[in-house]
């Protein structure tokens, strides 16, 4: 079957569901958003339509005037009609494609989908942005026909500018909408598509969530401040100039522990996690959530933005220290590591010179690729059945230079297998596979 999507409905109109009609509306779909009617309205305003839906419009109006912008010009604006779940709903019998993207909560998301049941077109496309939620659950009660055109679409925040898009299928799938996604995906949308299981986190925020979490477990372990931490573990091995706690502030230390706490929750047989679960909470995490320091978002976190200007009027920055909780000035680190592995201009020798030593940030980087290489072979065929979907949605969904196994390749074959084994980390049969058919390389390059 031929798709022609036109007009699309996105229900939820949060900084995902307003950012995702954004980029719906840059590639010229007709866009109908809805959410809930304003709460607490008084009396007179509970007929007057404009104040039925001030939540939505002033959502939208939000994610317009955000940086970086999420529409290629304001006035593809004028292809998001907006609308509420209570005056509105029938009109997604108009839509082509149904995305839902309202909050994490799978009695509130099964409810929404029973009503798009009753409302669709039959044939028109449903999906799901869903994080964690397994796709499975969401239509479990809807019909034949829903089932068959429904999977997830998990795009990454902001819409516009991340290129991992998720696709996830039920058993009950249809192939050509699958297929269909992962063309659309990809063309119509400019992103990355990578197909995944329905598994807790899917890919990229199941790597995401084992990655962030060793960076902090070693950061204790090696008594390193946050700043050493942000300047070994960025631009130096190619990763965005936000980090390890630069990035956690961004996204926000709530949305990034719900994520966590949703895949330790979650996953079974999973040797890493099942660690995770008998592990106390970190001081300095349960500190900072308790408080309410949340990041970026709330003007603390890891880091703290003051008011004040030092001697070149720039603006003072405090970064918390972990074990005091006091928040002091930031430090530049100065690291004779970092200045030798900066010089080395090819990544791989960088990687192999990070490493293998005794310094210990060299030791920081040996336990975290060890366990990173490890990791990531051993969720496959779990969570993808091939190793390079699971690379292609860490450098698209969170600004990776390279995905695990092609750093593995940089580092070679032989030093990333004693790191796993140095960890104490199991090497997966396919790995042992590999290695006994001489194959030394995941990727091979002309």
């Amino acid at each position: 079957m031929n798709y022609r999507l036109k007009k699309v409905a996105v229900l939820g109109s949060g900084v995902m569901g307003s950012g995702i009609a954004c980029h719906l509306a840059n590639v010229g779909m007709e866009v109908m958003m809805l959410d809930i009617v304003t709460p607490n309205l008084e009396e007179t305003q509970s007929n007057d339509k404009a104040h039925r839906n001030k939540l939505i419009t002033t959502a939208l109006q939000k994610t317009i005037k955000s940086k970086p912008a999420p529409l290629y010009h304001k006035s593809f604006a004028t292809r998001i009609q907006t609308g509420n779940f209570e005056d509105d709903f029938e009109k997604i019998a108009e839509a082509d494609w149904i995305v839902e993207v309202v909050v994490e909560n799978l009695k509130i998301k099964k409810q929404i989908f029973e009503k798009v049941d009753r409302f669709r077109k039959k044939g028109s496309l449903v999906s799901s942005n869903t994080s964690s939620i397994p796709i499975n659950l969401l239509a479990e009660d809807c019909s034949a026909d829903f089932k068959a055109c429904f999977c997830g679409t998990h795009f990454f925040n902001p819409a516009r500018y991340l290129r991992l898009l998720e696709i996830i299928p039920t058993v009950e799938t249809k192939t050509e909408v699958l297929d269909f996604f992962m063309e659309f995906g990809k063309i119509t949308l400019g992103k990355q598509t990578v197909l995944c299981k329905d598994t807790p986190a899917f890919i990229g925020n199941r790597i995401g969530v084992m990655s962030g979490t060793e960076m902090t477990l070693l950061t204790e372990k090696y008594d390193f401040r946050i700043e050493e931490v942000d300047a070994l573990t960025g631009s130096l091995i190619g990763r965005p100039n936000t980090a390890t706690f630069r990035l956690q502030d961004l996204v926000g230390l709530d949305t990034g522990d719900n994520v966590s706490r949703f895949v330790i929750d979650n996953v079974e047989g999973d040797t890493y996690v099942e660690q995770l679960q008998n592990r106390p909470e970190s001081k300095f995490m349960k500190f900072l959530l308790d408080n309410q320091f949340l990041g970026n978002k709330t003007g603390k976190g890891f880091y703290e933005k003051t008011a004040l200007k030092d001697e070149n009027g720039k603006t003072i920055i405090n970064a918390l220290n972990l074990k005091t909780l006091d928040y002091e000035p930031a430090l530049r680190p100065k690291m004779a590591v970092v200045k030798t592995a900066k010089g080395m201009e090819l990544m791989n020798k960088r990687l192999q010179y990070l490493a293998e030593g005794d310094t210990k940030e060299q030791q920081f980087f040996a336990e975290y690729f060890g366990q990173l290489f490890g990791y990531a072979a051993a969720r496959v065929p779990e969570i993808s059945d091939q190793y390079y979907p699971v690379d292609d949605a860490m450098r698209t969904g969170y600004f990776w230079d390279y995905g695990p196994f092609e750093y593995w390749d940089l580092i070679g074959f032989e030093l990333g297998i004693r790191l796993i084994e140095k960890v104490g980390a199991t090497i997966p049969a396919w790995i042992d596979e590999m290695k006994s058919n001489g194959n030394t390389q995941f990727y091979k390059f002309e």
